[in-house]
């Protein structure tokens, strides 16, 4: 029983590392958004999207891990997830690394003044 115990609190340590995701409000002002007609994978906290989602939003955050050589695993979506559904978001919007990211995404990433270096978690709110 001990060691079940012992490798079920190892998991979620193996599956993000130490570092820590962070949750960082947006202090701007909201304005038309990029949209797209992306879909939504829908078994998290939230909707959590790999493209611009098709109805007006405000921005409310930016999640992201504080060392930006993580690769975003499962886990680690589950979690962002779950921190924007407690901030208040109703959806996350998932925004790659500046290398693989589109134009649309470089202009977002430079709206929000996030940078390139990071996957980042963009908490999103019906408007």
């Amino acid at each position: 029983m001990k060691r079940l115990f012992l490798f079920g609190a190892l998991i979620p340590i193996t599956l993000t590392g130490c570092d820590t995701m962070d949750f960082s409000r947006y202090q701007g002002e909201q304005r038309a958004w990029p949209t797209g007609n992306a879909f939504a994978d829908g078994v998290f906290a939230v909707p959590v999207y790999h493209g611009w989602p098709e109805k007006p939003y405000a921005v409310l955050g930016c999640i992201q891990f504080a060392n930006p050589n993580i690769d975003w695993n499962r886990g680690d979506i589950k979690m962002a997830a779950r921190q924007a559904k407690e901030a208040g978001g109703d959806a996350v919007v998932l925004i790659p690394k500046a290398s693989d990211a589109s134009p649309t995404d470089a202009a977002a990433r430079q709206e929000l003044g996030i940078g390139g270096t990071h996957t980042t978690a963009v908490v999103l709110k019906w408007k």
